[in-house]
């Protein structure tokens, strides 16, 4: 947005007046109380607060499971500080068009310097960073505190929790990390105060102690020092301890990660490492930076000696003994993460919506298909709450009862071919959450039957969750045991067409009025104009799609069409899109329903390949990237149409 452009009159000849003057230092600025005001009255501080949560989160959890030690602060710019800003005239004027980028912090403290390029490498791969890295500039004789500033892209992901137009200010969506050292924490602080933010220039602040200033520097010396020494120390320790073949401290020392206290090696890697120092050597020469690599591809993992050993061997040292007895350990319980709830004023948001026909075939009784839908629902909300109510019949009937936190009704009337069942129950693992479902079947006016569901959640306004989207897990179940409809039968598979009569049935299910839900096509990589000639077989092979249409149906088939469209129809399908067959190899195009009001979304094979997600959870995943995370991508678009009710 273009800040001059679109600003209420009133609001933009304060800025510009704010800009001519002749302003006060940062120190004594006085913020305008009107512009403070305008500023309090377009933004919603609450919810930029709970959004910095969720980033603090996300990047603690990511960088917790690579195991790093690290500390992580945050915070949101205050209204006093942005009008303190705005008024400096250093922002949204037409001297100084730029936005102020950091109105959402994050202050990583690492314990270790030569962490800060390996979370800078996290950072860059995990969200979209703005104009690079920002750090200190000194010669060889001079000492400053080591500074890094990244700026990123708010998650769009996230930035949906707002729920407030975007303000008119010259502010920019976006947040700032900055990393340090433990060593050099306390001093940030003390420049950020004595000199950031002193009344005097710098030469004038010392005028007088000289020599005072010169300690100053030496102290800065003797902090970058200790920086750098700590890291040697530990890897001349972690060599002391394998010339002593001490293999545990070795790995230790070595690796200097978040671990299990207790744990201990395994008996047949010490025996291994005694034996054959060589293949102990391959571990104490191996790269940190793998490991945490390695680590980042699992799920909060449960880090031992073992686990460290699995995961370098894998990644590096490749030696059969040692994958032979790692795969023969047990399998490792994940941790689960640590989250933080509030109480708070509840909020409902809409988690799951969908109202579609059940499939009549005439070779079925009608009663009969209602009471295996009805047996479904029945039996899926006796699997949830039988623990609570202890007198729900086996089979299906109307039942009501109520305990504090939980409710069930159930409404069964067969000879209507009516079933509807209620249930409300509190969340046991976040405080002050509520859980509602409403599922339903009843007659329409075609006299087939029509399935109804709604997921909703009542949850404080400012706890840190994630829950946007639940799918009920009975609608696998009803969809392939009954079947649910729109135009055509849904289910959890991808559909292929590979004759020009299935591409057409395909094309009039894209045009039909009457569909009700999205269509997803995807179109194979064209041999003649693609450089796949190491892709393999052609045959329905996934490699040569550039989204597994396969995966991406087990997700969300249930309430999407998924399609995959063989290369021989890439020309009869250009010409319905209007578009030049090389666009088309290897596309993926959304075909909204006519109720949205949306103009279809359609990506090219290089827009796939080439896109740059701003919250990338697979960035140090194996292979296929790209793939994987556009499949997420194109997941979360259609669940997050689907809620938007």
């Amino acid at each position: 947005m273009k800040y001059l452009e679109n600003q209420p009159e009133e609001l933009l000849s304060k800025l510009q007046a704010n800009s001519t003057e002749t302003l006060p230092t940062a120190a004594t600025a006085v913020p305008n109380p009107s512009l403070e005001e305008e500023i309090t009255t377009q933004m919603d501080f609450e919810k930029l607060t709970e959004l910095c949560e969720h980033l603090k989160d996300a990047v603690k959890e990511i960088l917790h499971s690579g195991g790093l030690y690290f500390r992580i602060f945050s915070r949101v710019k205050s209204a006093d500080s942005i009008a303190r800003k705005i008024q400096k005239g250093q922002y949204g004027t037409e001297e100084n068009p730029k936005k102020i980028q950091d109105l959402v912090g994050l202050r990583i403290v690492l314990y270790y310097y030569d962490d800060l390029s390996i979370c800078r490498e996290i950072l860059e791969n995990t969200f979209q960073l703005i104009d690079g890295w920002s750090r200190s500039k000194y010669s060889s004789n001079e000492f400053k505190a080591t500074k890094i500033n990244g700026v990123f892209r708010f998650p769009e992901e996230y930035f949906k929790l707002y729920k407030r137009e975007a303000w008119n200010l010259p502010i920019d969506t976006t947040f700032e990390v900055q990393f340090r050292t433990v060593f050099f924490e306390g001093w940030h602080e003390i420049e950020h105060d004595m000199r950031y933010k002193s009344l005097l220039p710098d030469d004038e602040f010392w005028k007088g102690s000289e020599e005072l200033s010169r300690v100053l520097n030496c102290i800065l010396a003797n902090l970058e020092l200790s920086d750098w020494s700590l890291v040697q120390l530990f890897d001349q320790l972690s060599y002391n301890h394998y010339k002593n073949a001490n293999w545990e401290l070795m790995l230790k020392s070595k690796y200097r990660i978040r671990m299990d206290e207790s744990s201990s090696l395994d008996s047949r890697i010490l025996d291994l490492f005694d034996k054959n120092r060589d293949v102990a050597k391959q571990f104490f020469k191996a790269e940190r930076i793998s490991l945490i690599k390695e680590l980042l591809k699992l799920d909060n993992p449960s880090v031992d000696y073992n686990l460290i050993v699995s995961l370098m061997n894998k990644a590096e040292v490749h030696n059969e003994e040692i994958t032979a007895i790692c795969d023969s350990l047990t399998d490792r319980q994940e941790d689960r993460p640590y989250q933080k709830i509030h109480l708070a004023k509840l909020e409902t948001s809409v988690l799951f919506h969908l109202e579609q026909p059940l499939l009549h075939r005439e070779t079925r009784k009608l009663e009969a298909e209602f009471a295996n839908a009805a047996a479904i629902l029945y039996k899926w909300a006796r699997f949830k709450l039988g623990s609570v109510f202890e007198d729900i019949p086996a089979e299906v009937s109307s039942y009501r009862n109520t305990l504090p936190g939980y409710q069930l009704d159930a409404v069964y009337q067969p000879e209507e071919m009516f079933f509807s069942i209620k249930l409300h129950h509190i969340d046991s693992r976040s405080i002050g959450t509520l859980w509602h479902f409403h599922a339903s079947i009843k007659p329409r006016e075609d006299g087939n039957l029509q399935f109804c569901h709604l997921t909703s959640m009542d949850m404080p306004r400012g706890l840190s969750a994630h829950a946007t989207f639940n799918r009920p897990s009975f609608l696998a179940d009803l969809s392939n045991k009954v079947g649910i409809m729109d135009i055509v039968r849904l289910g959890s598979k991808a559909h292929f067409a590979t004759t020009p009569e299935e591409l057409e049935q395909v094309l009039q299910l894209v045009k039909n009025p009457h569909r009700r839900l999205p269509v997803i096509l995807i179109a194979q990589c064209d041999p003649e104009s693609e450089d796949l000639s190491n892709s393999g077989p052609w045959s329905h092979d996934m490699n040569t799609f550039t989204v597994n249409g396969t995966r991406l149906a087990k997700v969300v088939g249930n309430y999407s069409h998924v399609y995959m469209l063989d290369h021989v129809l890439i020309k009869s399908y250009s010409r319905f899109l209007s578009r030049t067959p090389k666009d088309t190899s290897g596309s993926i195009c959304i075909f909204w329903q006519e109720s949205k009001k949306k103009n279809r979304e359609f990506y090219t094979r290089k827009m796939v390949i080439d896109t740059q997600f701003d919250f990338n959870r697979f960035a140090f995943h194996d292979v296929n990237i790209h793939e994987k995370a556009f499949r997420h991508k194109l997941a979360q678009i259609i669940k997050d149409e689907h809620v938007a009710i």
